[in-house]
This record gives C-alpha cells, sequence and structure tokens, in this order.
C-alpha cells in the first residue's frame, strides 16, 4: 500500500487536548515535574480518531521516506516535508507545532515561551521495521538553524494492539548508572512528553520483532533562552556502541576521546558566558545535590 492522497473523513481536531481542564492541567505539571529519572508524562487515548487512520500510513516503498544509514538507529524511515506527509498525519504534524498545544505543554512541564520547529528537524513521520532499534541517547541541545535551545520532545505512537513481546519499547535510563528506570508501549494514541537535556537518556534498544514495524510521530520544542543549568550542546551523545576492531576500534577511540574535548569546552563556554557563569554552576550543583540526596524537585 502506498500513501494515499485523500483525505481521510476525521473530526476538526485530532489531538484531544479538551478533556484536559485547568485542574487536570495542574496535576499533570506535579506529575511531570516528580516523575523518575528525569521529567515526563505519559498520556494514553491522545488521538480523537482511531487506528483507522493508519490505512494511510506510508508503506516502505514510499517515496518520501528518508533513511537512516547509520548503526545507531538501523531500519528506520523518516518523513519531514509537510508537503508529502499524507493526511491525516500531516494535519496532526500541524496541530502538534499549533498554538492550543503549546500553550498545553507549557502548562503541564512549566516552560514557558516554547518554540515549535516547522522543519521538523530530527522529527516528523517515523517507522522502525524488523531489527530496528534506537539506541540510547541524549539529544542535541543547541540548534543552530533557528538559534534555538532544545527542551522538550513528544512522541505520539501509532500501533494498535502493540505488546511488549514485539520489541521497540520506549526506554528511559538513570544518567549516573546507565539503568533502566521507565519503560513505555508504544500503543495507538499514547503520546509521551519528556524534557530533553544531557541527562535525558532515552531509546529503544530491544530490536523491532519480524512481522512489525513501530511507527510514530515526533516533535521537538525550543526556546530562545538557553537553560539554566548546562543542558548539553550540537551534538548528539550515543550511550552505547556495537562492538569495533581493527582499525575501526582505533577510529571509535578518537571519536570518544574528541567527543570527551567538544564537551569540555562546551562546558567552559557555559562558564565564561557572562549571563550563565557562576550562576549556571551554582544552579547545576544545587540540582545535582538534591537528585542525590533524593530531594523532590522544585516546581519551576
Amino acid at each position: 500500500m502506498h500513501a494515499s492522497s485523500t483525505d481521510t473523513a476525521i473530526s476538526d481536531e485530532l489531538l484531544d487536548l479538551r478533556r484536559f481542564d485547568a485542574g487536570d492541567r495542574v496535576k499533570l505539571r506535579r506529575e511531570f515535574d516528580r516523575a523518575e529519572p528525569f521529567p515526563h508524562l505519559v498520556l494514553s487515548e491522545m488521538l480523537t480518531v482511531g487506528p483507522e487512520i493508519l490505512s494511510t500510513f506510508p508503506d516502505t516503498e514510499w517515496g518520501g521516506w528518508l533513511r537512516f544509514e547509520d548503526e545507531y538507529q538501523p531500519e528506520k524511515l523518516y518523513a519531514t516535508d509537510l508537503a508529502v506527509v499524507p493526511e491525516p498525519f500531516r494535519r496532526i504534524l500541524i496541530e502538534m507545532n499549533s498554538r492550543s498545544f503549546l500553550v498545553f505543554l507549557e502548562e503541564v512541564t512549566g516552560i514557558k515561551a516554547l518554540v515549535p520547529d516547522p522543519y521538523f528537524e530530527g522529527g516528523g513521520l517515523h517507522s522502525s521495521g524488523p531489527g530496528g532499534v534506537l539506541r540510547p541517547h541524549t539529544d542535541f541541545h543547541i540548534y543552530p538553524r533557528l538559534r534555538l535551545y532544545r527542551q522538550l520532545n513528544a512522541l505520539l505512537y501509532l500501533n494498535p494492539g502493540w505488546r511488549r513481546e514485539f520489541g521497540g519499547l520506549l526506554e528511559f535510563y538513570d544518567d549516573k548508572s546507565n539503568r533502566k528506570v521507565k519503560e513505555v508501549v508504544p500503543d495507538f494514541g499514547t503520546m509521551v512528553v519528556f524534557r530533553t537535556d544531557d541527562q535525558s537518556v532515552h531509546g529503544f534498544s530491544e530490536p523491532v520483532r519480524d512481522g512489525h514495524r513501530r511507527n510514530s510521530i515526533a516533535t521537538y520544542y525550543y526556546t530562545s533562552e538557553e537553560a539554566s543549568d548546562f543542558s548539553g550542546d550540537y551534538t548528539t551523545y550515543w550511550r552505547t556502541h556495537t562492538p569495533s576492531s581493527g582499525i575501526n576500534r582505533i577510529r571509535f577511540g578518537l571519536y570518544r576521546g574528541l567527543l570527551g574535548v567538544s564537551r569540555g569546552f562546551s562546558l567552559a563556554a557555559h562558564m565564561v558566558n557572562p549571563h550563565h557563569g557562576l550562576r549556571w554552576l551554582r544552579t547545576g550543583l544545587g540540582a545535582r545535590r538534591r537528585a542525590a540526596n533524593g530531594t523532590e524537585r522544585t516546581q519551576t
């Protein structure tokens, strides 16, 4: 089946935000702040439509797909161009960049003045096939194309009846111990919203099983001001790697060394920034002490 250009008969709003009244949003804000191993929400039944919309989801032969070629996310297809993404997925992407959704995100996360990405860099429509994984990582933080700073990810899953044995469960890890803390089944209509910084390690390490595809929509949100704590730089930092030998082992050693130097320069840059400097260092050290002592996160 190839993607159809025919619009599906759907309701006016595809994201079900109206069911969250003011009180619900206050509760979600508390849940977000207290979630472990980093702030996040898992929201079920976020669509006003059912799995019937998948009749227009592109198959693997669709010409609009782009492909990742690296070993960190094999068997992954993605599409970011709204001009070719079929309905109703195009409309879902537009709604996830809309004012009403931004307001919702700001209210349930406490992060104000969020800016969506009209280019869907790294996001858009995603599909991982059999054998596909997304190795644990932290995301890039600085977005040079728009000169913005990444703060949140929103992932909407499109897989009806997905079970654990199909693989592909979203995983959240403790940054210090690399211990898996939480798993989320990517079932149809489930949305995961989480803070993204240099400590929010996530991915899916269990390969998608034969006969299944893990489909989703991903959007990322930014601010024009840097976070108060160091949150990363221009680079995606992968936490696990396939074994290397011979010359590739030497190359991988150089990669790790250069990455460490790059991160050191990023930290130094934050230190000398007069708008952060010692204030940024005190904020970061205080947050780490509270985390080490098990103190509840304060709301911002």
